[in-house]
């Protein structure tokens, strides 16, 4: 866990540096930074690294050239220090990024795959799955709006507006409701990973600001509600 200073015969921590990354904006992925914070921050404390510094960026994983994610590894290459991200999607979706950490796994953890050099064979495969997920998604969006727009013409008002209004409702509060609480599970299932047991996932939502629906912190039963939620 610890690496030893042969100078004074000290075991010292080893010195690290943690990427966190996002898609979109903050706004738009308020929780996602704050998940992976607490996961990378539960990996360095469980195997002996010091953060040092973080570098937080919210920009496409397909992106090579993100300002933050190069300072990152340039510095950790020039102190010698690990650069820790919390999965290898979080580093990069692109292969092409093979050209700039081949010579530096060595310095690379990723706190999905435990506290070992990756294996390049292995990040190869998870980063071109990462970068097809992304071609995927872009197909499908793309064939959805294709299809609306074949299929679905633009009226304006609604002539039973009281028949169809309160249905209408109803289904978007249920959406709603299962967004939020499938984003919810997501995050506490990274969590459970992490080693956080259930009340300890209700003690990290409060403390990463994240709220119920109805804008209160969290308590065991309230959690236990949305983790057992089916959206019927």
């Amino acid at each position: 866990m610890y690496k030893e200073d042969k100078r004074e015969g000290k075991s010292v921590m080893k010195q690290a540096l943690i990427y966190l990354r996002a898609s979109t904006n903050e706004q738009l992925q308020e929780n996602s930074i704050a998940v992976q914070r607490a996961i990378v921050t539960s990996f360095c404390e469980r195997n002996g690294y010091e953060i040092t510094q973080e570098f937080v960026e919210y920009a496409s994983g397909t992106d090579d050239n993100r300002t933050l994610w190069n300072d990152a590894l340039s510095l950790a290459v020039r102190e010698g220090k690990f650069l820790i991200c919390w999965k290898v999607d979080r580093a990069s979706r692109s292969l092409s990024i093979f050209s700039a950490i081949n010579k530096h796994l060595h310095l690379l953890r990723f706190a999905e795959l435990g506290d070992v050099e990756p294996n390049p064979i292995l990040l190869s495969c998870l980063i071109a799955a990462g970068q097809a997920e992304v071609l995927n998604t872009k197909t499908r969006i793309k064939e959805t709006m294709r299809i609306l727009a074949l299929t679905e013409g633009r009226v304006w008002g609604n002539p039973r507006i009281k028949e169809t209004a309160i249905p209408a409702g109803l289904k978007v509060r249920k959406a709603n409701a299962l967004s939020f609480n499938l984003k919810v599970q997501k995050i506490v299932a990274d969590l459970k990973v992490a080693g956080y047991s259930l009340t300890g996932c209700v003690t990290r939502l409060n403390e990463m600001n994240i709220k119920t629906r109805r804008g209160k912190g969290w308590n065991y039963q309230s959690l236990y509600r949305v983790l057992n939620y089916k959206g019927a």
